[in-house]
């Protein structure tokens, strides 16, 4: 796809492999440098054995300021564009943007920084956590980046709400579908990775495959594999949703016990089907929807259509449910939508599942759920299990368990939340507003550290 619009537009006419944006905190503006760093035929395939992410890639290298690259985006129509990038950085009180950009390859790919604060004093090599997911080359630009912001911005909290010493980032790639013998791509990636300080894992489009070759040709800086001592992320995640959907049912029901309740479940993934599995084994009942017809037969045939029921995508919004778990799409959470809801829970993994892309809109859309009759906390107070299990697999390797992993699950997705929902009741705030002060009071209250306002 040719890279029309957007940021890349500007890598191309310009012939630059990356471009930063980021807010300047000494001067409060948006502050831009653009570089040549590599030449257009290095091979990628070659990386961590020919050269290493240290590495002068060109005899030719050039850079650009911030006057000289606005003036490229004037001239190429984009200065709104721009300003848009900067509202949305502003917005969710971001560091900035990274871009990299793979020309032969046509591989785009955006480091989203949040906040490194978590990070910058743990002393060790990662100062960032956050996954790395693919987008497909036509998807508008900007829908992408809004994608990896808002997921960076979740990832500062998410780190925080369970006590890991990292920042939040999360990685875009705009690409073709990756097969695992093109080592061109995987060691660009790779390389991205490396240099971006962060210790990211499979997401969507990027799987644990793809993980596995990145171990044994090019880094050891990725989490995950199909060769991890720890099970796949999907499954302490879904453990993480049962126990904090528990407490949920406990604050409204007046029972954890899950026998009887009534459950709609979104999306039967690597998070939805073990999530389906503990609800089940639990003695819910279970109203499934998945485009994936063939997950929902495994799963009917696994404890039968009697306690597993399916209905179409587009109708889970509006069945009977005592508790409904989003763990497929994000911004499925509307305003149109709100009314049509008839469960009193909603607790589920997926990301960003108010269709907003600040905080403000958030806690607006927030207390609309709320005065619904709904219980509803955003996704990254619970939806910690997933980056408890990478933290664990990044500081211990080969020698983490699972023995040691459910505990450090339970404390933030049992007994923290079910405080913060006690906390809400009495200060009359919604547990999304509640927990959106608790961290960023854990965030933001450093006075060693300037932030951006």
């Amino acid at each position: 796809m040719e890279t029309s619009e957007g940021v890349f537009a500007v890598m191309k006419e310009m012939d630059l492999t990356t471009l930063e944006i980021f807010l300047s905190p000494r001067k409060n503006a948006l502050l831009m440098r653009g570089m040549k760093e590599w030449d257009d035929d290095l091979d990628f395939s070659r990386y961590t054995t020919d050269f290493s992410y240290l590495d002068m890639l060109t005899a030719d290298f050039r850079a650009m300021n911030t006057e000289e690259l606005t003036k490229v985006f004037n001239n190429l129509g984009l200065k709104g564009y721009l300003e848009k990038i900067e509202e949305l950085i502003r917005q969710g009180r971001h560091e900035g943007i990274d871009f990299f950009y793979h020309k032969r390859k046509d591989v785009r790919m955006a480091f989203c920084k949040h906040s490194v604060i978590l990070g910058i004093r743990n002393r060790q090599h990662a100062i960032r956590a956050g996954a790395m997911r693919r987008h497909e080359p036509n998807e508008p630009e900007l829908d992408v980046l809004i994608d990896g912001l808002n997921l960076s911005r979740a990832m500062t909290y998410k780190n925080a709400v369970a006590a890991i010493p990292y920042g939040g980032c999360k990685t875009v790639v705009q690409c073709s579908p990756v097969k695992l013998d093109d080592l061109e791509t995987i060691g660009f990636i790779s390389y991205v990775s490396d240099r971006c300080r962060n210790f990211p894992g499979a997401d969507m489009g990027l799987d644990e495959a793809m993980v596995d070759v990145i171990h044994e040709k090019f880094t050891q800086n990725f989490i995950g594999g199909t060769k991890s001592p720890l099970v796949s992320t999907g499954t302490p995640t879904a453990y993480g949703e049962y126990i904090a959907t528990k407490q949920a049912c406990d604050f409204v029901y007046c029972s954890p016990d899950l026998a009887g309740r009534t459950i709609a479940l979104q999306g039967l993934g690597h998070v939805g089907y073990p999530l389906a599995e503990y609800f089940l084994k639990d003695g819910a009942k279970l109203i499934v929807s998945d485009i994936d017809l063939g997950k929902v037969k495994k799963l009917q045939d696994q404890f039968g259509t009697d306690t597993v029921n399916f209905v179409k995508p587009d109708d889970i919004y509006t069945v009977v449910a005592d508790s409904f778990s989003p763990c497929a799409m994000g911004g499925i959470i509307t305003e149109e939508r709100i009314p049509k809801f008839k469960f009193k829970i909603i607790i589920g993994s997926a990301n960003n599942q108010l269709k907003a892309t600040s905080k403000e809109a958030e806690i607006y859309l927030a207390k609309r759920v709320a005065e619904a009759g709904i219980l509803f906390v955003e996704g990254w107070a619970h939806n910690t299990g997933g980056v408890i299990a990478a933290a664990l697999l990044w500081q211990l390797q080969e020698e983490a368990t699972v023995e040691q992993l459910w505990p450090m699950i339970e404390l933030p997705c049992s007994n923290n939340f079910r405080a913060l929902l006690e906390q809400s009741r009495k200060t009359g705030k919604t547990p999304t507003e509640q927990v959106y002060e608790n961290v960023e009071a854990m965030i933001y209250s450093n006075p060693k550290f300037h932030v951006n306002p």
